[in-house]
């Protein structure tokens, strides 16, 4: 296994992450609800082909905001390709911040701010969930703030912007678009495991911790060699 295959494994799964934040995963009922709400049969129950279409058009609208940033991390990996030792340790630097403030252990007020943006149509179709799915990548909530912007980091280190943030996308993207299959339990499943979801978080921040650390001291490179 070389490095950009861990490398995108490790993006895939911070995106899994992400879809289980405790500030995104108990609003996945509203989105869901809203997608889907609207096409319901002569019984109301949600059309779940129509809701699924809905929802797909909703992960290409946060993923395209998530590849642009991606493109943005690889032009300035380019830029400053010949800093890249001292870039990989301020993204190593950068990670471990945003593990503990995942973890609980730093809180710092930039990223406790809302960076939501708000845009809820009044009827969900095709173009409009897609124009939602914008609005939701373009907005950093405290939860999904720190992990995305690892990878970020961390892309513009590597300079593998593009690839990085097409599995962190597709990480979130999956879960959600199973969600929408199963729309009609999802809002029970969500209450049973939301009273784990700060533990999951914790882990997942003492994780990207190690993960900072890794990057910093170069022992990702060293750990994909021996690996390989």
């Amino acid at each position: 296994m070389d490095q950009g295959t861990m490398s995108l494994m490790i993006a895939f799964f911070a995106g899994v992450i992400s879809f289980f934040s405790p500030c995104q995963l108990p609003l996945l009922p509203i989105y869901l609800g809203f997608l889907a709400g609207s096409m319901t049969d002569e019984d109301g129950r949600p059309q779940k082909n129509k809701a699924f279409v809905n929802s797909l058009n909703f992960v290409v609208g946060f993923s395209v905001v998530f590849i642009f940033l991606g493109l943005l991390a690889s032009w300035f990996a380019a830029f400053f390709a010949a800093h890249q030792v001292t870039l990989q340790r301020v993204a190593g630097v950068l990670i471990i911040l945003f593990g503990l403030h995942l973890a609980g252990i730093l809180s710092p007020s930039v990223l406790q701010r809302e960076k939501r943006m708000q845009y809820m149509p009044k009827t969900a179709g095709p173009g409009t969930a897609m124009l939602m799915g914008v609005a939701f990548g373009a907005g950093w909530t405290p939860c999904i703030g720190p992990v995305l912007g690892s990878i970020l980091v961390y892309a513009a280190a590597t300079g593998a912007g593009v690839s990085l943030l097409i599995a962190f996308s597709v990480g979130m993207a999956l879960p959600f678009l199973l969600a929408a299959l199963l729309v009609e339990q999802v809002g029970r499943w969500v209450d049973r495991f939301a009273v784990y979801l700060p533990h999951l978080q914790r882990i997942f921040g003492f994780i990207l911790v190690l993960f900072g650390i890794a990057v910093f001291s170069g022992i990702l490179a060293r750990l994909a060699i021996i690996l390989y």
